[in-house]
C-alpha cells in the first residue's frame, strides 16, 4: 500500500493527539439495539473475546462506546458472510494493531478512518480475506494494495456508520472536521520549521505541513 499519507496523518499524528472526539468515540454511553444480538449471542461473544467485556466482574448492563457499536454491526455483516468468530477474530486483532500506542482508544484504526469518513465524506473500505486478515483504507489507497489472488469481500465503513449514528443519534459525529484537522495541522506546524520528518518502517520522509490531509 502507499503509506505516504498514512504514515504521516495516523502514525505521525493521530496516534498521539488528544483528540476530545476521539475521546468521545471511544466513551461507553450506548446500549445495543440489534436484533440479532440477543443476549446469549452478546454473552457467547464475550467468553470468545470477540467483543471485550469491560463490565465490573462481568456482571450488570452493557453499554458500548460508539466504536464498539461499529465494530458490533461490522461483526453482524461478517456473520451474514459466513465468517467464522476465529476469522473474526482476526479481524479484531488486525483493527486493534496499534491500540498499544494509544491510550484512549482500543480500535485507533478503525477511529482514525472513521473520523476521515466522516470530516471528508470520502469512502473508506474494508477488504476482508478468506483468512481474516484485512486491509482498511481509502480508494486511493486499496487500489494500490496487491491481493495476492485471495478472495475476499469489501464492507463500506460509510454505510455502517451511518446506519450507527441513525441508531444511536450521535449528531455531534455529523461533520468532526473542524477539531481533527486543526489538531493534526497543529501537530506539523511551528512558526520553526516548514518541513517535518517522519520515520516509518526503516525509511525517512520530509513531508511539507500542507501536504497534511491532501
Amino acid at each position: 500500500m502507499q503509506y505516504d499519507w498514512f504514515q504521516v496523518n495516523f502514525l505521525g499524528c493521530f496516534l498521539n493527539l488528544d483528540l476530545a472526539v476521539k475521546k468521545e468515540l471511544n466513551y461507553r454511553q450506548y446500549s445495543l439495539s440489534e436484533p440479532s444480538v440477543t443476549p446469549r449471542v452478546l454473552n457467547h461473544w464475550y467468553q470468545t473475546s470477540i467483543i471485550s467485556d469491560r463490565r465490573t466482574d462481568g456482571k450488570g448492563w452493557s453499554k458500548f462506546s460508539f466504536t464498539e457499536l461499529v465494530w458490533i454491526k461490522l461483526i453482524v455483516r461478517l456473520r451474514k458472510f459466513g465468517l467464522s468468530l476465529d476469522k473474526i477474530k482476526i479481524v479484531k486483532e488486525d483493527l486493534s494493531k496499534y491500540a498499544v500506542e494509544d491510550a484512549y482508544s482500543m480500535f485507533p484504526l478503525l477511529d482514525f478512518y472513521l473520523l476521515y469518513a466522516r470530516s471528508f465524506k470520502c469512502s473508506v473500505n474494508l477488504r476482508i480475506f478468506e483468512d481474516g486478515h484485512l486491509l482498511l483504507g481509502r480508494e486511493a489507497e486499496l487500489k494500490h494494495a496487491q491481493p495476492n489472488g485471495k478472495d475476499f469481500i469489501t464492507l463500506s465503513l460509510n454505510v455502517v456508520i451511518k446506519e450507527v449514528i441513525r441508531k444511536v443519534s450521535a449528531t455531534n459525529l455529523l461533520d468532526p472536521r473542524v477539531e481533527v484537522q486543526a489538531q493534526l495541522q497543529a501537530a506539523l506546524s511551528s512558526d520553526s520549521f516548514h518541513t517535518k520528518a517522519i520515520s516509518f518502517e526503516g525509511h525517512t520522509q520530509k513531508v511539507n505541513p500542507t501536504f497534511l490531509m491532501d
